[in-house]
């Protein structure tokens, strides 16, 4: 009696914790280390950005804030002259990251803006991506956007970080050329490494 109890008692934990350990096996693992979107160390990483008019790139070894060599841009007077990146579908899944970081230098004198874009559908209205700026003092810029609780602009809809379709760095209608470099580009998880 007091067997076939107990055997009961152990069926009925099991009962409960047997759906818990299944979602938990299959559910993506945190990541324990950076997601390096773009670090701009080859000719290739140039081959991972949308080349745009009025938007010029090269690799420089003046600026690099991880490895050998960072991306140097020259914006020019345009609406929305800037940065795009082409993401994997493993980059496009953000979820268990908690940081979008990179740095950034301004060789100039004077701070300015750098907008960014997350777009986690395809051509969403302003209303329905997130939108941001931020400023860049002259000199080195760390910079980290945490993506905990990420809405939208508008609709205040909270970001699909499981499927990032775009993101973007760019300047609004500046009325001169604007230089600056961006290097590693990454996702940061929530317990950084050692």
């Amino acid at each position: 009696m007091k067997r076939e109890r107990s055997f009961r008692s152990v069926a009925q934990i099991w009962f409960v914790l047997l759906p818990l350990l299944l979602q938990i096996a299959c559910e993506r693992p945190v990541p324990l280390e950076p997601l390096v979107l773009n670090d701009f160390e080859s000719p290739a990483d140039l081959e991972r950005i949308a080349w745009r008019c009025r938007t010029t790139f090269s690799l420089t070894q003046e600026f690099s804030s991880h490895g050998h060599s960072g991306l140097w841009m020259t914006l020019y007077p345009d609406p929305y002259p800037g940065l795009s990146l082409f993401l994997t579908p493993e980059e496009k899944q953000w979820r268990g990251y908690r940081y979008l970081a990179l740095e950034v230098f301004n060789p100039g004198n004077k701070p300015f803006s750098l907008v960014y874009r997350i777009d986690d559908r395809k051509n969403p209205d302003y209303s329905d991506r997130v939108n941001g700026s931020f400023s860049l003092e002259p000199g080195l810029n760390r910079w980290r956007l945490d993506l905990s609780h990420m809405q939208t602009s508008g609709s205040k809809r909270e970001l699909d970080l499981d499927r990032i379709d775009k993101l973007l760095f760019f300047l609004v209608a500046p009325s001169q050329p604007v230089e600056l470099a961006v290097d590693n580009i990454r996702l940061e998880p929530v317990i950084l490494p050692r």
